[in-house]
């Protein structure tokens, strides 16, 4: 019995992720307000590609434009060695 309720438990996490990893919005039903994700469009009850690229990053910059470590030596010398 000890052994069963982590097993079970177990099973159970992994289904649960495979389960998210092969969704595919073509061919879903339209949400009660006829809307699909983006990239979609409803037809017929059912959510079609409207053939437009989709990214799933956005167009934001992540890091900006500046520089990371700046110009000064900020180290000095690793284990005495110039």
């Amino acid at each position: 019995m000890r052994t069963l309720v982590p097993l079970v438990a177990l099973s159970l996490g992994l289904s649960a992720c495979s389960l998210l990893l092969d969704f595919d919005e073509e061919g879903q039903p339209c949400d009660e307000r006829n809307q699909c994700l983006p990239g979609y469009v409803c037809k017929d009850d059912a959510c079609v590609s409207d053939g437009s690229a989709t990214g799933d990053a956005g167009t934001r910059t992540d890091a900006g434009t500046g520089t990371d470590a700046g110009t000064g030596g900020d180290a000095g010398t690793d284990a005495g060695l110039p």
